[in-house]
């Protein structure tokens, strides 16, 4: 369970988040990222040469504050270190891809419609994609 039960029900529904990291001159960078709930983890997919995916290679840690469209006014923010899949592992994508496909189910006009399996495997095919795999050590929010 990642923070209380209805933190961690809100995570469950949730696809969405603003990852922050920290650069190497010490300042904060924050970007927004689709996340998959896997187990007690949280997943997202970029690329090593990205800021976040740079600055994450550097230093694991990081804080993930998650959103969703169907509740603007609730968060859950995720500290925490990330373990960096550099070998970009298929059965990780299937598993995000499975997460993602049981939101849109639930809620056919998630964002998440618009995107296919064929398009979320060729941006996973990218060179140098990366899978990053949240590990919690503190969670906190509102959920309304």
């Amino acid at each position: 369970m990642l923070g209380s039960p209805e933190l961690d029900a809100f995570i469950s529904r949730s696809f969405a988040g603003i990852v922050s990291t920290v650069r190497t001159n010490g300042t904060p960078s924050s970007s927004m990222v689709s996340c998959a709930r896997l187990g007690d983890s949280i997943c997202f997919s970029t690329t090593l040469d990205r800021l976040k995916g740079r600055s994450l290679a550097r230093d694991p840690r990081l804080a993930l504050c998650m959103v969703n469209d169907r509740e603007p006014y609730a968060y859950a923010t995720v500290e925490g270190r990330v373990l960096v899949h550099r070998d970009n592992p298929k059965e990780l994508h299937e598993r995000m891809f499975t997460f993602w496909a049981g939101l849109v189910e639930r809620n056919p006009k998630s964002p998440w419609a618009v995107f296919g399996r064929a398009r979320l495997e060729k941006m996973w095919a990218e060179p140098g994609r990366a899978i990053f795999e949240v590990q919690a050590t503190r969670v906190s929010g509102v959920v309304l």
